[in-house]
């Protein structure tokens, strides 16, 4: 037999308060639709990025591909030095498909294929672009970079269309919708203790990300 004994909280509580007004209501933005040339503009920052900052090939050409905000207040010279709040991750190719369009934003799922000598398995990456500047000097910059947690299911990377280096395929196919990422290609991340960092991180940056979205969209009602 098991006895309990509860214990009252006797401490005098005080009482609840709210500020005065209406509740606040957070509403996921508008989609719209990007044109040709931007979707290719935006495309072409991603490819690059992948290619130098994530797969670390000339990790200096990747500073002006990423936005203030992802560089955090490092400087082109500790930039430089590899250093860089950027996940990596060996790249032979990579594809993509567009997440979300907004306005202000544009959210891609990367996958990526690593070096077969690597025996790693393709990963599923999350990417956002943020549009800076207006008329020529107009561009589509790096704002986050995060792993999913989901993992490709062993596919194999399509006929090969990489320069040398194994540079990603995703800036050489802007006009078409080979480099797409099909939805065939994921499935629910793999029990192993290997995936837990990366399962535990995508849920963070997901969540992170929609609380930055509902602040900034507060602070611009006030």
């Amino acid at each position: 037999m098991v006895v309990g004994v509860k214990w009252p909280n006797t401490a005098e509580q005080p009482p609840d308060t709210f500020s005065p007004g209406e509740a606040y209501v957070y509403h996921e933005p508008k989609a719209v639709e990007l044109t040709q040339a931007e979707r290719a503009r935006a495309l072409a920052t991603a490819a690059n990025f992948v290619t130098h900052a994530v797969a670390r090939r000339k990790v200096e050409l990747a500073y002006d591909l990423a936005h203030p905000s992802l560089r955090a207040g490092i400087t082109r010279a500790e930039w430089s030095t590899q250093d860089i709040p950027v996940v990596p991750f060996p790249v032979e190719e990579a594809r993509w498909k567009i997440e979300y369009s907004y306005e202000d934003a544009l959210g891609l799922q990367v996958l990526i294929f690593p070096p077969a000598r690597s025996r790693l398995r393709p990963q599923v990456f999350a990417m956002e672009l943020t549009p800076t500047g207006r008329g020529k000097a107009h561009r589509w910059l790096v704002s986050s970079w995060a792993p999913t947690g989901m993992t490709g299911a062993g596919a194999a990377p399509a006929e090969r269309s990489v320069g040398s280096g194994g540079v990603p395929n995703l800036g050489a196919t802007l006009s078409g919708g080979e480099a797409r990422l099909d939805t065939k290609w994921l499935f629910a991340p793999l029990a192993l203790l290997a995936l837990v960092p990366l399962i535990v991180a995508g849920f963070y940056f997901r969540g992170w990300r929609r609380g930055r979205r509902a602040e900034a969209a507060y602070r611009a009602l006030r």
